[in-house]
């Protein structure tokens, strides 16, 4: 396909905060299938995950009130508004003195070096810093990669960016920067130390600066995301950001900093003036690691926020005084839970494993008399011992929770943990002793199975008691199932879920297929078995990446746009202009063939 060539304005920064797809080139690929509900199935992304790190947030603030101009670009965003957008219009447009790319979650491994490795090729000049928490964890892996010039340790990283940029725009002395590592001139590896590790975190994200509304005449994400800490009191086994795990990767024995008051009060601030606040939906991440008077203090200012509803995470069942003043701060209070299995075995080899379902059900029904308006129980398949029987033991304890809660807003669900386990998890560093077996450690590792054509083969790991296929399987079967529940118990319309079911059922057909020739031994063979299945992966991919994205919670299609993560780098009405003003230009003959492409 023709891309546009559009003459972009020059983007102006001190700093580019660039998030990467998890799969660069996705656009018309043909070789690599990215199915349906190929996300964990808890927020409204494509399979190119393009949330990024609340950390951009932050950053943007904490240096631009030092007086450098921090701008954000959702890569993944941008090329799925603008299908037709050429990367190199986008790269030779950048005015930047720095690039930082996110590493956090390891699921874009592949786009985040494959964008680095673009830049460095058409602007040299650029350098180019990489952080996040799998970046830190992978620091002496990535630095010695050729377009990496720098690797950003650490869960704050706000003051030894400001030094970076400092010794960047002046020439400075790289050595005095802490967390820092970096090459010399001469090519060598420096390393500074990770010695920058505050006991407090972040600052207060300015949510005036909200990249804006969906496409018009659609039904828009209008959402914030908060969190105030970083690390976690609690030790889930399979989570890289757990107790063990934060002080794996950094070090230390304290394993959750927390967010200072006075920032969180400044966020609220900026939410009172946020245009349209009362649109919004505000999902409190981490809101089990408050202890109770920092959620009381926490629910006052929710009080008096002008938001059209709230989630919060919660450990444990929240008790009844909670659950009071959550109710009263905001009429369209929700709450998450994860017990992760209904099994209490599984769920307490899993990390969790708090409360019995007995204990569950009769909290459920005190939540929803006390004024909750939803709870979402949400379970997850890749767990210690859990095998076929109990994912779907789980399934029909879900299709319980509808039958005895129908009419309420009881929502379970539940998802496959595809397509990694998080390095640094406990799971992870031992996976054997925990029933685990990787096929992927090091960066590199990943990066190859990440170009994987099957997701089955893009899978790091498989468990005693489920192979990679089956959790993949078990993951849609237990998926389709709990939707027909739904439809039968008119949790949602009909309708709609038999769309989302003919969705699975296809994808699944399409998985079977593509993993088949994608195990071919024979590298002949599978390259022609994949070109002859080539037009059915084309067809199904550009339906996923429509532009459109849809969640388990909410299974219809909306338009991105919106969303808090969906920065584009210039305005939309900038990119608009300069995209129309192309095609106005464009010879007939030439726009004849760009159409006859599509």
């Amino acid at each position: 396909m023709t891309k546009n060539h559009a003459s972009l304005p020059n983007l102006r920064a001190d700093l580019l905060l660039l998030h990467a797809p998890a799969f660069f080139d996705f656009r018309q690929r043909s070789d690599i299938y990215f199915p349906f509900l190929a996300t964990s199935g808890d927020v409204p992304i494509t399979p190119l995950y393009e949330y990024f790190p609340l950390g951009f947030k932050t950053l943007q603030r904490y240096l631009s009130d030092r007086g450098f101009v921090v701008k954000l670009m959702n890569l993944s965003t941008l090329l799925l508004r603008y299908p037709d957008l050429d990367i190199n219009s986008i790269l030779s447009a950048l005015d930047v003195k720095l690039v930082g790319i996110d590493l956090h979650w390891m699921v874009h491994v592949q786009g985040a070096l494959a964008t680095a490795d673009a830049i460095k090729a058409a602007r040299p000049d650029l350098p180019i810093v990489f952080g996040g928490i799998s970046s830190t964890y992978y620091a002496n892996e990535l630095i010695m990669n050729p377009s990496i010039d720098f690797v950003m340790r650490g869960y704050d990283t706000h003051h030894p960016m400001a030094l970076l940029m400092d010794a960047v725009g002046s020439g400075g002395d790289f050595a005095k920067v802490p967390n820092l590592m970096w090459k010399s001139a001469e090519g060598s590896v420096k390393d500074n130390g990770l010695s920058y590790l505050p006991d407090d975190f972040g600052c207060g994200i300015d949510w005036t600066k909200h990249p804006g509304e969906a496409v018009p005449d659609t039904f828009p994400i209008l959402e914030v995301v908060a969190t105030q800490s970083a690390g976690c009191v609690y030790d889930c086994q399979w989570c890289g950001g757990s107790r063990s795990s934060f002080r794996r990767i950094y070090g230390r024995r304290r394993a959750m900093v927390s967010r200072p008051v006075a920032e969180t009060d400044y966020e609220f601030e900026q939410l009172k003036r946020l245009q349209g606040s009362d649109r919004f939906h505000y999902y409190s991440i981490s809101s089990y690691n408050k202890t109770k008077a920092e959620m009381e203090a926490f629910l006052g200012r929710v009080s008096e926020a002008d938001l059209r509803s709230i989630s919060y995470e919660q450990f444990y069942l929240t008790p009844d005084d909670v659950l009071e003043k959550m109710a009263r701060s905001n009429p369209r209070t929700t709450i998450t839970l994860s017990p992760e299995s209904h099994d209490i075995r599984v769920a307490k080899l899993a990390g969790r494993g708090v409360f019995t379902n007995e204990e569950l059900e009769r909290w459920l029904d005190k939540a929803l008399d006390m004024g909750i308006s939803g709870i979402d129980v949400w379970y997850f398949i890749g767990m210690p011992e859990q095998d076929e029987k109990s994912v779907m033991g789980t399934v029909d304890y879900c299709v319980h929770l509808l039958e005895k809660f129908k009419g309420s807003r009881v929502n379970p669900m539940i998802c496959p943990m595809v397509p990694f386990l998080d390095p640094a998890s406990t799971f992870f560093e031992n996976p054997s002793d925990n029933g685990y077996r990787l096929f992927s450690r090091t960066v590199e590792e990943h990066r190859r199975a990440m170009t994987r054509a099957s997701i089955i083969n893009r899978m790091n790991y498989e468990t005693r008691w489920l192979t990679r296929s089956e959790i993949v399987h078990l993951g849609y079967r237990a998926i389709r199932q709990l939707m027909e529940a739904k439809a039968a118990n008119s949790f949602l319309p009909r309708s709609l879920v038999s769309h989302y079911i003919s969705r699975i059922d296809d994808a699944v057909g399409m998985i079977d297929a593509v993993h088949e020739v994608d195990s071919l031994t024979d590298e002949t063979a599978r390259r022609r078995g994949l070109e002859a299945l080539g037009g059915e992966i084309l067809q199904r991919n550009n339906m996923v990446f429509s532009g459109a994205v849809s969640n388990q919670a909410l299974p219809i299609n909306r338009q991105i746009g919106g969303r808090w993560f969906d920065e584009l780098g210039w305005d939309a009405q900038i990119l608009d202009d300069a995209l129309t003003s192309r095609d106005d230009s464009t010879m007939p003959n030439e726009r004849g063939a760009n159409n006859a492409d599509r």
